[in-house]
């Protein structure tokens, strides 16, 4: 997401603790996700069907956090005479394009696992007949939509518009997001889950119960941004810092997430323990 100009730009020691708390975030979500994706990869029990979502939001996250956070930092500190010399026409188009690809597959990642969690909870025998390859599918195709979102962007004008028309399309997914979300919830406090589920509950409503939580931080993370961008854009009056600690709390979801799959999950659990035993030897 672009910052926005705001007539009121706070110092520049201040400009240099905001890039500072983005370089920050930048490592930790690098970190994080790096670590997720490579257990995944060693590990076949993260690599069934119920956690490839997961991974791809991970992967979405991890190129943020390499991709879109260094440049938005770039493009951040150019506000503040930081930098000797400027890029900031090719590097604002390239911040743009490729932001709008990792944000949309994160966030569709998002709303994908509360659909798949409602599903798996409301049709527990139909979901468990989903193949890998219809999940496969589901990934390739928030990807290709997200692709074709950011060309639509670069090639056509009236760009306030298009973002706009972004915008709401967020606010759908996470609108989408909640209600499911707040659905799972309500069949969990009614003690409705089915008897066929009942069987591996332990296991299928703590697994549900994650990333219920995953997909509630995203949309915890996202929603004050979402508020606050057509403000400042139409009227300009949101405090520049704010803005900016807002855009921070959105990519901070990135960071969150492998936080939530270590503590959350038994699998990586599992599997951070034997590479811990593995590094003692």
């Amino acid at each position: 997401m672009s910052s926005s100009p705001a007539e009121d730009l706070p110092s520049k020691a201040e400009g240099i603790a905001l890039c500072s708390a983005f370089a920050l975030e930048a490592v930790f979500i690098v970190v994080g996700n790096l670590l997720a994706i490579v257990l995944s990869a060693v590990n076949k029990n993260l690599r069934k069907k119920s956690l490839f979502l997961v991974i791809n939001m991970a992967f979405a996250d991890l190129m943020l956090g390499t991709a879109v956070l260094p440049l938005y930092i770039y493009h951040l500190g150019d506000h503040y005479w930081m930098w000797t010399s400027s890029l900031y026409t090719s590097l604002y188009t390239s911040l743009l394009v490729i932001q709008i690809i990792f944000l949309q597959v994160s966030l569709f990642s998002a709303t994908l696992i509360s659909v798949e969690r409602f599903y798996a909870i409301y049709w527990p025998l139909k979901h468990r007949t989903l193949s890998k390859r219809a999940y496969r599918v589901v990934i390739f195709m928030a990807w290709v939509l997200s692709v074709v979102v950011s060309t639509v962007y670069l090639v056509l004008p009236y760009k306030d518009v298009i973002y706009f028309v972004l915008l709401l399309l967020a606010l759908l997914l996470l609108f989408i997001a909640c209600g499911l979300n707040i659905a799972i919830w309500r069949k969990f406090q009614r003690g409705r889950i089915a008897s066929q589920q009942q069987s591996r509950s332990s296991q299928t409503q703590r697994l549900t119960k994650t990333l219920l939580l995953v997909s509630t931080v995203a949309v915890l993370s996202w929603l004050p941004i979402m508020i606050m961008f057509p403000i400042q854009i139409y009227e300009d009056f949101i405090p520049y810092n704010i803005y900016q600690i807002c855009i921070i709390l959105c990519f901070s979801n990135s960071f969150f997430n492998p936080v939530i799959y270590a503590f959350r999950i038994r699998e990586f659990r599992q599997a951070l323990g034997l590479c811990g035993l593995k590094g003692r030897r």
